[in-house]
């Protein structure tokens, strides 16, 4: 952690960070309310029909490596029917606030952002998770949403009550997602930070990619 601490604090760069299992232990935004709600809600048995009826066949799919068109399209319709049971089961901020609270923080990633508040470096949270857990969790540890950008999946709120959400997000278009919206400049270093392969090396010039490997965080130069 103090390699990467220290390259953006010389380089002035953006840290680009994952969110589930990155800057948390365990647990998963997207998922969280299910744990609030517990496994007999209706969010419960439609997330895993869902899982059935298309999540299987992504991962499958994924661990053979085969990230086809149609199949960042299949994985786009897995997270959209995600979304769009959200809004059905009419998931409330509170419970998402309740699912932030259940997320427990990796301490050295705590320290991390501390260290990017103090030094006004810029934070972007890339993650296919839920833009809205992942903001009220910021929260209450404590972290203004000043300087740290969320790009995630969102339900959108009037009233307290959802009714709408935003672009899908997934683990395999939002490197496509990044840079179309943070469009970073060339010269402008970028640290990446993830637990997964395609949470790193989004550029292979001016940048550091770091793993989460257990307890370890280590610096990737080149996937096998």
């Amino acid at each position: 952690m103090e390699k990467i601490k220290k390259a953006l604090s010389r380089s002035r760069g953006i840290l680009v960070t994952d969110f589930d299992r990155t800057l948390t232990l365990s647990g998963s935004s997207l998922h969280g309310a299910v744990h609030v709600l517990g496994e007999d809600s209706g969010l419960a048995m439609g997330k895993d029909k869902i899982f059935q009826t298309l999540g299987k066949s992504v991962l499958s799919q994924a661990k053979k490596g085969q990230e086809t068109e149609t199949f960042r399209k299949m994985a786009e319709d897995w997270w959209r029917e995600q979304m769009e049971l959200y809004v059905r089961e009419g998931i409330s901020e509170e419970t998402l606030r309740k699912a932030a609270q259940l997320l427990p923080p990796r301490m050295e990633t705590l320290e991390l952002l501390k260290l990017c508040s103090e030094e006004d470096l810029p934070v972007w949270i890339v993650s296919a998770g839920l833009g809205n857990v992942i903001r009220f969790w910021l929260e209450i540890r404590g972290f203004s949403h000043k300087g740290i950008r969320v790009l995630a999946n969102e339900l959108y709120y009037a009233e307290n009550l959802t009714g709408a959400y935003g672009e899908i997000i997934t683990p395999w278009n939002k490197k496509e997602r990044f840079f179309e919206t943070a469009d970073p400049a060339e010269d402008q270093k970028l640290i990446f930070l993830g637990d997964k392969r395609e949470d790193l090396r989004w550029r292979k010039n001016n940048e550091d990619s770091y793993l989460v490997r257990g307890e370890e965080i280590v610096k990737i130069e080149e996937f096998p």
